[in-house]
């Protein structure tokens, strides 16, 4: 379980920096467009909702995910027709918890831990 928060808090961080930049993007294009105020205060606007709306459905996939996972509601699984990609991420994130392992013992054997 703490190797999936560990997951899902690097997931997070990956997307609040892409989040962030692409709302710097939508800030830089407006301004060099010279748009009114208006229309550039609604195109950030509509970029810092679609952020938000991106945020809270990552989450809820993230806490579908563990719940299902957790629980073993494989019946629920096959219902929402995810059993197939739950397997996938579960495989994946075995991997990379190997990954981590890995690069963990390169690190002590090179002796930069």
């Amino acid at each position: 379980m703490e190797d999936r928060i560990k997951l899902w808090d690097r997931i997070k961080r990956g997307m609040e920096a892409g989040f962030d930049a692409a709302i710097a993007s939508v800030h830089k294009i407006t301004e060099k467009a010279g748009e009114g105020i208006e229309l550039t205060r609604l195109r950030r606007e509509k970029a810092r909702l679609e952020t938000e709306v991106t945020r809270r459905l990552a989450e809820l996939g993230n806490k579908v995910y563990e719940k299902i996972s957790a629980e073993r509601l494989d019946h629920i699984a096959e219902e929402l027709g995810i059993k197939d990609l739950l397997i996938e991420v579960a495989q994946d994130e075995a991997r990379m918890v190997d990954i981590d392992r890995r690069i963990k013992k390169e690190l002590e054997r090179s002796g930069k831990n």
